[in-house]
């Protein structure tokens, strides 16, 4: 393999395993952050998995570059290679993404952790919401809601505005 693209290929590696670090940070927060900042760290994480989708991006237009020896890069990045199947030159490229594949697994369990917190708040704000709808305020609303077509309320010959 040409020493130039692995080196690149490396990078790009690099760079998905502090996003993917960075990602993981973001999920941790999920789990015991305040219930507003929920929010922002979700919308975070989306913004890493779009640098995430790049740096795959940058990887596949290597790959493409390098001919023959691009396809066996790609075999290693997907893991449908072990150790044993790899040349010599693309043993970093293997290590590397064995470094990554052990992260995805940690933020794994972590995400699985922050799903449920999301859904626990969720839950409980549907409590509220259910609870707000059975008192007498609900039922006022209703027929305000049921009533009301979206134009301004006169009352009188006078035409005073309600």
């Amino acid at each position: 393999m040409d020493k130039l693209y692995e080196t690149k290929i490396l990078e790009q590696l690099e760079k998905i395993k502090e996003k993917l670090l960075v990602f993981e940070q973001e999920t941790i927060e999920i789990i015991g952050c305040d219930i507003d900042d929920i929010e922002e760290h979700s919308a975070n994480r989306v913004k890493i998995t779009k640098e995430l989708d790049k740096c795959f991006d940058m990887i596949e237009l290597l790959c493409s570059e390098m001919g023959p020896d691009g396809d066996r890069v790609r075999r290693l990045i997907r893991s449908s290679r072990d150790l044993t199947e790899t040349a010599q030159d693309e043993e970093a490229i293997y290590f590397k993404m064995q470094q990554i594949i052990s992260l995805l697994n940690r933020i794994k369990d972590s995400d699985v952790q922050a799903i449920d917190r999301i859904d626990l708040e969720k839950n409980a704000l549907l409590g509220k919401i259910k609870a707000e709808n059975k008192g007498a305020g609900a039922k006022a609303a209703k027929f305000i809601v049921g009533t009301n077509d979206g134009r301004q309320k006169y009352v009188g010959t006078g035409g005073k505005l309600v």
